[in-house]
């Protein structure tokens, strides 16, 4: 008898170490719930990225972490309060159609996306709101776990956008983490001065010293478009040039129009103060002078 208790007791132990761990519901799965005689109320449902699920009678559900037993007695006891019938419920997972990829750095709305299944990198950004001024969309970084690593594989968006390669824009995978960085000063070109959008923009291909202007939103009203100046620190000899827009624009020939390197400044300076500007003044004065010559010539009667 004591033979056959140990024995008993052996293969419960047998058993335990190797029956798998129950699975836990986390962020992107599909779960896959069925309500026998309610047809209406069947429905696959997808855990949001903040851990939770949408169902009738039960909305912002915290389940991560929850095993499928466990989330079935808390449907099956909510849904008991609202149907006339005790309610057969089961669950299974089901294939999600939906990726959660996590967007960080210079994005306009950084977080975690859930994403349709085949989405691409470019899809990603877009949906975080697409990058920020002075992102450096030639080396977006894309982190992906592998066994025993997080791999890191970087990517040139910008010749995606502007050259149709698609080996820049690859298809992502369940828990991809995008990363998009800032360029430092010397990445990017500085166009400050009298335009409208004053800042720093990441140079592009074949890009000028007036396609840079534009970029920045074009010269103000108040512009001196004949004296823009552009510095051109990183090249091997720093090089300045004196651009006057209007020349540019009546030119029938060329006219110098450089291409724009990284880490170059373009000012466009504010037109000088004219005797036109001092107009308001002298108006303002003469009209105080009359009414002191007015009171003068009142007190003197």
């Amino acid at each position: 008898m004591k033979h056959l208790h140990r024995i008993f007791l052996i293969l419960l132990i047998f058993a335990a170490i190797v029956s798998p761990q129950e699975r836990r519901i986390k962020a992107g799965d599909g779960i896959e719930i069925v309500v026998y005689g309610h047809q209406e109320l069947s429905r696959i449902v997808t855990v949001s990225p903040q851990g939770t699920i949408d169902f009738p009678f039960m909305q912002n559900l915290p389940v991560d972490g929850l095993t499928l037993e466990k989330l079935r007695e808390i449907v099956v006891a909510q849904l008991s309060r609202y149907l006339d019938t005790f309610p057969v419920v089961t669950l299974n997972f089901a294939k999600s159609n939906v990726i959660n990829i996590n967007i960080m750095g210079m994005v306009k709305q950084p977080g975690i996306r859930q994403m349709p299944l085949a989405s691409n990198l470019q899809g990603a950004i877009a949906a975080a709101g697409g990058p920020m001024s002075g992102a450096r969309l030639s080396e977006v970084q894309l982190l992906r776990g592998e066994p025993g690593k997080m791999a890191t594989t970087r990517y040139d968006l910008r010749k995606f956008l502007l050259e149709g390669d698609l080996k820049q824009n690859p298809v992502l995978a369940e828990g991809d983490i995008i990363m998009v960085t800032s360029g430092e000063l010397l990445d990017n070109v500085k166009v400050i001065g009298e335009v409208r959008l004053p800042g720093v923009f990441e140079e592009f291909t074949s890009a000028t010293v007036i396609d840079m202007i534009m970029r920045a939103g074009g010269p103000t009203a108040n512009a001196d478009v004949k004296k823009i100046r552009y510095v051109s620190p990183s090249r091997k000899k720093q090089t300045e040039y004196r651009i006057n827009l209007e020349q540019y624009l009546a030119a029938t020939g060329t006219y110098p129009n450089p291409e724009v390197k990284a880490g170059d400044i373009i000012y466009i300076p504010k037109k000088p103060a004219g005797w036109q500007s001092f107009l308001p003044y002298v108006s303002t004065i003469s009209s105080l002078l009359i009414s002191i010559y007015y009171v003068v010539l009142i007190r003197n009667n």
